[in-house]
């Protein structure tokens, strides 16, 4: 750091008697604030979103592979599942991170998917707060920012690997972070890599920002209130051995190549997931995150005039990037939660004073505070029973065994979103489609089956595919047409659901 470049977080006095014993360090007020963002999650999640995000579409088919694979001991290489792509290639681009949901849910049932997905949500959040704290040197300025990062994380707590691939990201960000602070556990990246690229393909991202906070170090400058600090020689020599270490780690996976193309895949070849899927979908700034997003903008300009905070370039960079993302892909406002709200608690901090003095308190009275908010953490956990039910009025659990007794029957049209369920509750029987995008998409089938659900040649997409049976909600457009059609005729009605079947 050069003479010119002010430390982002002041430097405090020590107190002159700090109180080191264990009962204060474990009972302090940054734990307590930390259990209070535990207990924040819990009530947002168990406040229905998440515990209705057990019906999650995708985490069905994420079950099955993972069963595929427990079973046979081979990774999945081809279609097994459908009638309309059986046999075609296909990678399992999560496999890693699908396990830890099968292994929970086989033990646990549907409290086993949630406890996995709370713990890594818990994880998540309480990273961000520990990020925050690193940034800022502030424990109450990373609880507020931290609490904003619990509610823009809730777009996407989803029972999928997806989330331990937001788990790596805080992991990456706090390494490269204390790098900047000279505390140098780069070398942990490569194997992070490996274990990211294994589980979900946002590792794509990871990479990504890594080479921008590498890159960025190595100009030397200031522009306005930007400026950067060139690595030192040894800095930079392990940094581009720790990046080359990372390239080869991502070609440790079943797959080789494939595998680490797939995020172009996404980005060049699948077009209509990312025009039909919701998660997809650009930021709406009428809803309440996207209100959200537009305050911590409007915040970070009102406080940059008025503090004139000297900003890293890799800091601009990282969060150009972050609030791109967001703004363009809906599921990416888990950038802004792991990436910019850290970088504002800068901004957030009560004082020099207060940032030495918010981690006092008398333990015993922390101890009542902490025995409370566990206290309410267990009775905000959901039951099975509450859980089930979500997913019972999601997805079509009563027409299952109607479902299997098809199997062999004829050619079966699902619900897109059924898909993953069906595979998972009745695997015997062979579907038309479910969520895994990419293969439909490759194929046409993604096509076919939109022409078909949305009333456009309905009829030539059922007599291509040979359809003698159709699984749809009774409030579907596609449900409407086939009830008036004197060739189908309701072979099951579940109130909620409904199979016709062809009869000419």
């Amino acid at each position: 750091m050069d003479a010119t470049t002010q430390p982002e977080v002041p430097l405090i006095p020590r107190e002159a008697n700090p109180d080191t014993s264990w009962t204060a360090r474990v009972f302090s007020l940054p734990v307590v604030l930390g259990l209070l963002l535990v207990y924040l999650l819990l009530f947002v999640s168990a406040g229905g979103a998440v515990v209705r995000s057990l019906a999650d579409n995708d985490v069905w088919w994420h079950l099955r592979n993972a069963s595929e694979l427990v079973r046979t001991g081979h990774f999945i290489r081809a279609d097994s599942y459908t009638f309309t792509v059986a046999g075609k290639p296909w990678i399992n681009f999560e496999w890693l991170g699908e396990l830890p949901y099968y292994f929970a849910n086989r033990w646990l049932g549907d409290r086993g998917l949630y406890l996995v997905l709370i713990l890594t949500a818990t994880a998540i959040v309480v990273g961000i707060y520990c990020l925050a704290r690193l940034r800022s040197g502030s424990w109450g300025a990373a609880f507020f920012a931290a609490c904003i990062g619990v509610f823009l994380t809730t777009v996407s707590l989803l029972p999928r690997p997806l989330l331990f691939g937001w788990l790596f990201l805080v992991v990456e960000l706090g390494l490269l972070w204390s790098l900047r602070k000279g505390r140098d556990f780069t070398i942990v990246l490569p194997l992070m890599f490996l274990l990211w690229i294994n589980s979900h393909g946002s590792w794509f991202i990871g990479f990504v920002l890594m080479i921008i906070v590498v890159a960025c170090g190595f100009a030397e400058g200031q522009w306005g209130n930007v400026y950067a600090t060139r690595w030192t020689p040894r800095e930079a020599r392990k940094l581009l051995a720790v990046v080359g270490a990372s390239i080869a780690a991502l070609f440790i996976n079943p797959y080789g190549w494939r595998l680490v193309a797939y995020p172009l895949d996404v980005a060049f070849r699948q077009r209509q997931t990312v025009e039909n899927i919701a998660e997809w979908g650009s930021l709406d700034f009428h809803s309440v995150r996207g209100k959200m997003v537009v305050a911590i903008f409007v915040l970070l300009a009102v406080l940059q005039l008025v503090r004139r905070r000297r900003w890293p370039l890799d800091d601009v960079a990282l969060g150009i990037v972050a609030f791109y993302a967001a703004v363009t892909y809906v599921r990416f406002l888990f950038l802004i939660a792991i990436v910019v709200m850290p970088l504002l608690a800068v901004d957030f901090r009560w004082g020099v004073a207060k940032s030495s003095g918010d981690a006092k308190g008398r333990w015993e009275f922390n101890v009542v505070i902490m025995a409370a908010l566990l206290a309410m953490m267990a009775r905000a956990y959901p039951s099975e029973k509450r859980l089930h039910a979500g997913i019972a009025e999601a997805f079509p659990e009563k027409a299952v065994p109607y479902v299997r007794s098809l199997a062999g029957r004829g050619n079966l049209l699902n619900d897109f979103n059924w898909g993953g369920y069906l595979e998972w509750e009745a695997p015997e029987v062979k579907e038309f489609i479910d969520p895994r995008n990419d293969i439909f998409e490759h194929e046409g089938v993604m096509s076919d089956y939109l022409r078909a659900t949305k009333v456009d040649d309905t009829f030539a997409v059922l007599n291509k595919y040979r359809i003698q049976y159709v699984l749809l909600a009774e409030d579907t457009p596609m449900a409407y047409l086939l009830g008036q059609s004197a060739g189908w005729k309701r072979a099951y009605d579940g109130g909620r659901t409904v199979v016709f079947e062809r009869v000419r």
